[in-house]
C-alpha cells in the first residue's frame, strides 16, 4: 500500500514527507534492505530539492520530521532525472514495515513550485518487489514557509488547540494556544495559555512561555486572542474556570487579560476583568443575570480611533443559546465596555474596521452553511441587520478576519482577507479569502490546508507576507504558514509598499 500527502511544505524544511509505502514482509526472519528505486518525475525544479533521505519506522506508522529519533536512516540520494537507484543499509523484520521518503527543501526553493515522488521498487537480499499499484498523484506545493510548531504529545501534554497570531510592533511574531495537557477537550479541563515567539520571520521559534498555568479540571485557561493596544502593549485575553456549559451568574466562566510591553518577551499575571463585563459582580443590572461569556479566540481588533475590540459569545439565559456582543476599551485595555446585541444565535465572531470608519463582524454560522456577517456604523456599539456570505461557506467553525491594505494607509488597493474551513459539512479545506470591495463579495480564495482543519488565525508580516496559525490533522498539530499575496491570487494581484 503507497501513501502520499498531498499538501503543502515550506522553504528550508529538512525530512518533509513526501511519500511512504507500508511493506509487509512475509517471513519468518529479517531481511537486508539492498535498495530501493523512486522517480522525482513531477517536481518543478529539481533544483528546489537539496537532498533525499529514507528512513524505515519499523511497524510505527508515523515519522516525526523535526526529530526523527525513532526512525532508522536507510539511505540517502541526490536530485535527479529519470529512476533514481538508493542504496539502502537497513534490516526488515517480520511483518509490518512503513518506509518514508523525505525531502530537505532549500531556503531558496520557489514559492509555488511542487515537489514529489513516485517508489518504484525494492530491493531485499531474495528479491526485487516493483511497486506498481496505488501510485500517488499530485505532490507538495512549496511555500514561503509551513512548520509544524506543536503536536499530541510535545512538552508532555496530551494535546494543543486554539491558535492565535499576531505581529508585535517591533515585528516579532506573536503565536497564542492552548496547552491542552490531558485531553482535546475544552475547558474545565486543564489547559495552559502558552505564548511562542520568532525574532525573524518565523525562520526560528524561542522557547514557548507559559502566561496562565492550569491547575487542574476546574482551574484552566484558555482560547486566547491576541490585540495591539494604542500604547504598543500586547494584550491576551482568554479565559478559565468551569467551562461555558456549567457557568452561572455567581460562578462565572471568568476573563482574564495578560500584558506584555516588550513585544511579547515577557508578560505580566493574569488580570481578572469578569465583573466589568457581566455576571453577578457586575453593577449592569441586564449583564449581572447572564450566565457565561467568552471572547473568540485568534484576532482582536485596534481601529484607527485607539479603541480595542473583542468579540463575545455570550449565553444571556440558562439556555445553551448563544448571542454576540462586543467588549471595547478606550484606555489600552485597563477598564472595558459591552455593546449593544449584533446577533442572537450567534457564535464566534471577528471584527475589522472599514474605510468608512463602519466596524464588520464575521460571525460563526453553526450547523454550516453561509457565514453570517453584521455592520455597526457606531465604532462597534450598536448592529444593524445580519446578513451573510453564499462565497464563505463553513461548517460551524472559528476563522480569522483582518485587514491587509488600505487606500486610506498609501496601498494602492483595499483589502480584507478572511480564513475558514470551507467545507459545509466537515472542518476541512481551511481557505484563505480576499475581498477587495470591503467585505461586500470575496471573489479570491484559495487552500491553505486541503486536509481536515479547523481554527486559523492571520496576520501580516513586516514585509508584507501573509502569516497564518492553523488547526491541522485529527487529533489536531498547530502550523505556522506564511505565503504571499502573488501566490494567494495566482500571481493576479502583488504587494507593494506605499511610496
Amino acid at each position: 500500500m503507497l501513501t502520499k500527502d498531498n499538501d503543502f511544505t515550506g522553504r528550508g524544511n529538512d525530512n518533509e514527507i513526501i511519500a511512504g509505502v507500508l511493506f509487509y514482509l512475509n517471513s519468518s526472519s529479517p531481511v537486508a534492505c539492498k535498495s530501493i528505486s523512486f522517480s522525482m518525475n513531477g517536481t518543478s525544479k529539481l533544483n528546489d530539492v537539496d537532498s533525499i533521505k529514507i528512513y524505515s519506522t519499523g511497524a510505527t506508522n508515523h515519522l516525526d520530521p523535526r526529530t526523527t529519533a525513532d526512525a532508522s536512516l536507510l539511505g540517502t540520494a541526490t536530485p535527479q532525472n529519470g529512476e533514481i537507484v538508493c542504496s539502502t543499509n537497513g534490516i526488515f523484520p517480520p511483518g509490518t514495515n512503513y518506509l518514508w521518503l523525505t525531502y530537505h527543501i532549500k531556503g531558496t526553493a520557489t514559492e509555488g513550485d511542487t515537489v514529489t515522488a513516485s517508489f518504484l521498487s525494492l530491493t531485499t537480499a531474495n528479491e526485487v518487489y516493483k511497486i506498481t499499484q496505488f501510485q500517488p498523484q499530485g505532490g507538495r506545493v512549496i511555500l514561503l514557509s509551513r512548520k509544524l510548531m506543536y503536536a499530541p504529545g510535545d512538552l508532555g501534554s496530551a494535546n494543543y488547540r486554539i491558535p492565535a497570531i499576531l505581529t508585535a510592533p517591533d515585528g516579532s511574531i506573536i503565536l497564542a494556544n492552548d496547552k491542552r495537557k490531558d485531553n482535546q477537550g475544552d475547558l474545565p479541563n486543564d489547559i495552559d495559555v502558552m505564548i511562542t515567539r520568532s525574532i525573524n520571520g518565523g525562520q526560528t521559534w524561542l522557547a514557548p512561555v507559559t502566561i496562565a498555568q492550569g491547575q487542574g479540571v476546574g482551574k484552566g485557561y484558555g482560547d486566547a486572542s491576541l490585540t495591539l493596544a494604542p500604547n504598543g502593549d500586547i494584550i491576551c485575553v482568554f479565559v478559565g474556570g468551569p467551562g461555558l456549559a456549567a457557568s452561572t451568574p455567581t460562578n462565572p466562566l471568568r476573563t482574564y487579560i495578560c500584558r506584555s510591553s516588550n513585544n511579547g518577551q515577557t508578560w505580566t499575571s493574569p488580570k481578572d476583568i469578569t465583573d466589568q463585563l457581566y455576571g453577578s459582580g457586575c453593577s449592569d443590572p441586564i449583564r449581572k443575570l447572564w450566565y457565561a461569556s467568552f471572547c473568540a479566540s485568534g484576532r482582536g481588533l485596534l481601529t484607527h480611533s485607539g479603541r480595542i475590540m473583542l468579540v463575545a459569545a455570550v449565553r444571556e439565559t440558562s439556555s445553551s443559546k448563544l448571542s454576540n456582543f462586543v467588549y471595547y476599551s478606550d484606555d489600552n485595555g485597563y477598564t472595558w465596555n459591552v455593546s449593544d446585541r449584533a446577533m442572537l444565535g450567534g457564535d464566534e465572531a471577528k471584527v475589522a474596521e472599514l474605510n468608512n470608519g463602519n466596524i464588520l463582524m464575521s460571525i460563526r454560522h453553526d450547523g454550516g452553511g453561509a457565514r453570517y456577517y453584521n455592520l455597526s456604523s457606531d465604532n462597534g456599539v450598536t448592529w444593524g441587520a445580519v446578513s451573510s456570505w453564499p462565497e464563505l461557506t463553513e461548517p460551524g467553525c472559528n476563522g480569522s478576519l483582518i485587514r491587509y491594505t488600505s487606500t486610506k494607509d498609501g496601498y494602492d488597493k483595499n483589502r480584507l482577507l478572511h480564513s475558514i474551513p470551507n467545507d459545509a459539512t466537515f472542518r476541512d479545506n481551511v481557505s484563505v479569502f480576499v475581498s477587495y470591495d470591503e467585505g461586500k463579495t470575496w471573489p479570491v480564495k484559495k487552500s491553505i490546508c486541503t486536509g481536515s482543519s479547523a481554527y486559523s488565525s492571520l496576520t501580516i508580516l513586516p514585509d508584507g507576507t501573509i502569516g497564518a496559525y492553523v488547526e491541522e490533522n485529527d487529533p489536531i498539530s498547530l502550523y505556522f504558514i506564511n505565503f504571499s499575496l502573488s501566490w494567494l491570487t495566482n500571481g493576479v494581484d502583488v504587494f507593494t509598499k506605499p511610496k
